[in-house]
């Protein structure tokens, strides 16, 4: 019976691992803290101690749900384990959803193979069956269908939209992360009958806020303060001046229209002191960071710049989900989020800051740019890791986030 799957089927396989990491993680924190180990689990539940290591393997160790389905035990070692969960007093409700999680893993073992070693030995190939129409349109080109029609709709699009992050222990207080972030857009095209130009971002006003901060290379960041200003070397002359108001509400700056011009650049710096939980002093042990498309948008490029001591106890995942919700600080996990991921599957880069990939992404900057956040940063890029997303045709109104699941 052993068959190649489509893609579809393994979207479909993803996301029953991921609603299966998702439950079996929220029973399991309701362990007493001795039995979250391998050895406690196996004793308090009387239970297999390497199933009891493949389930923590499952929730702790898988970046996607078709690992998961590949890390936990078989049915009979899953039904098991649910049999001498139901014997403790734990909330009702969270068994039953686990109990519904695992028969859905169930019919999808019998839908796709004869057994679970079957299964995961077709998770492990290579080879992706494409039943699709060769007329079909791609995913990109799905996207650049989308960003066409989602451009004439809102009368205004944006060329490129490159943002670039910085992560760090906070030297001010360790409950936080300090978070650096420029977002530049490039060539930004708007009809007359477009909305406001409006910059969001996730931090609320500081007291006593009115305008935002006009910076240059020469500026230098206050640790404990909140940054937010207009960067004058990669926006366009008059931009500042063209600031009408803002929102407290929606936490965004709005912009009249710059005149007599086609097409401007908008460039911003952002500085975080106190928004960003500390994994290294929070339960959570995941800290991300995202970029919503709030524009039709044809590039974009992301860098992120986690410090390496964050780095160096972290696995990193991506993913695209719809809207922009926002997430809670200190309690973020990333298979929370499940059920708003899209069916998109981003790459994620490494790269070494000195190297071309850094350098320049076409003909952006890249290195340049991000050269100006860490001289703002008063920080030295050798002591952090650099991850780069880049996606044509970035899905309107979605957001990208980048998870990094810390193991201390």
């Amino acid at each position: 019976m052993s068959i190649l799957l489509e893609k579809e089927d393994l979207i479909a396989l993803n996301r029953t691992g991921e609603n299966l990491k998702s439950v079996l993680r929220h029973l399991v924190d309701k362990f007493p803290a001795s039995a979250q180990t391998i050895s406690g689990m196996s004793n308090w539940l009387d239970y297999n101690r390497s199933n009891c290591q493949r389930i923590l393997n499952g929730i702790n160790k898988s970046r996607d749900g078709k690992e998961v389905l590949c890390y936990l035990p078989g049915q009979a070692g899953l039904q098991e384990f649910l049999v001498q969960v139901d014997k403790k007093p734990l909330e009702q409700q969270l068994i039953l959803q686990a109990q519904s999680a695992v028969e859905s893993f169930n019919v999808q073992i019998k839908k796709y193979a004869r057994s679970h070693a079957e299964l995961k030995r077709l998770l492990s190939n290579k080879p992706v069956k494409n039943n699709l129409d060769k007329h079909l349109l791609s995913a990109e080109e799905k996207r650049e269908q989308h960003y066409l029609a989602s451009k004439q709709i809102i009368g205004s699009s944006v060329e490129t939209l490159f943002s670039c992050y910085i992560l760090k222990e906070s030297d001010e207080n360790k409950e936080y992360l300090q978070e650096v972030a420029m977002i530049s857009k490039q060539n930004i095209v708007r009809s007359k009958a477009a909305p406001p130009f409006v910059q969001f971002y996730t931090h609320p006003h500081p007291e006593g806020f009115t305008v935002p901060e006009n910076l240059t290379l020469h500026s230098r960041i206050k640790p404990s303060h909140f940054h937010i200003g207009v960067v004058n070397e990669y926006s366009t002359a008059g931009l500042l001046s063209a600031y009408s108001s803002y929102s407290p509400s929606n936490s965004g700056i709005v912009f009249n229209d710059l005149e007599g011009v086609d097409k401007f650049d908008a460039t911003f710096l952002f500085s975080n002191p106190d928004e960003l939980a500390n994994p290294l002093e929070h339960q959570s042990k995941c800290s991300s960071t995202s970029i919503s498309i709030k524009n039709p948008t044809k590039k974009l490029v992301m860098l992120v710049f986690l410090e390496k001591k964050l780095d160096m106890r972290s696995s990193v995942n991506v993913g695209c989900y719809s809207g922009n919700q926002k997430v809670k600080e200190g309690k973020l996990r990333s298979d929370d989020m499940w059920t708003e991921r899209l069916p998109e599957f981003p790459e994620l880069k490494v790269l070494h800051p000195d190297s071309p990939g850094a350098q320049f992404n076409g003909t952006i900057p890249i290195g340049e740019m991000s050269d100006y956040v860490f001289s703002f940063a008063e920080l030295n890029k050798k002591d952090f890791t650099c991850y780069l997303l880049d996606v044509d045709f970035p899905i309107w109104s979605s957001t990208y986030r980048i998870y990094f699941e810390h193991s201390l």
